[in-house]
């Protein structure tokens, strides 16, 4: 029995997953190479984060816009940052409820170390991409997630 091709657009979602797969396992295999193992991927994107926001007030909810990711995920990443002594979660005057993240010695020095990693893991990855090419990647992507964002408002009204 042949198995029926698939065409270009219904592998699109299976094609992104593979992507996001390869570039986690390459991250992972970085992170360890450089002896920072005791942070996972997205330890390290939150860092980052932060890090690149530095004077501007950053919650829990620019996280979760910032990458996509259910409320309960962040709390537990930012549980453990917390705890390993990466960040800090701080009140605000005018809200006690909102939770300023505010990154600590030690998530700025992991950033330094990272940022290293991630521009050499960049250049190899990008590796005979030109700045055109780039440009329509980056252009797909946003229309892609303003389907799926369209897509999913009109599921939720």
């Amino acid at each position: 029995m042949k198995i029926p091709e698939v065409s270009k657009k219904q592998r699109i979602g299976v094609e992104v997953r593979s992507l996001a797969n390869m570039l986690q396992r390459n991250m992972e295999h970085h992170v360890r190479q450089s002896g920072l193992d005791e942070m996972t991927v997205m330890h390290s994107w939150v860092i980052v984060f932060l890090y690149r926001n530095e004077g501007r007030d950053i919650f829990q909810k620019d996280l979760e816009t910032e990458f996509g990711i259910r409320r309960s995920t962040v709390t537990n990443v930012l549980q453990i940052m917390e705890k390993k002594g990466y960040i800090r979660r701080e009140s605000v005057e005018h809200d006690s409820r909102l939770k300023r993240l505010v990154l600590l010695d030690k998530g700025r020095n992991f950033y330094h170390v990272m940022d290293r990693m991630l521009n050499e893991m960049s250049e190899q990855t990008l590796a005979g991409i030109d700045d055109a090419e780039l440009d329509i990647f980056y252009g797909v992507i946003d229309k892609l997630k303003e389907n799926i964002n369209r897509q999913q408002e009109v599921t939720n009204d």
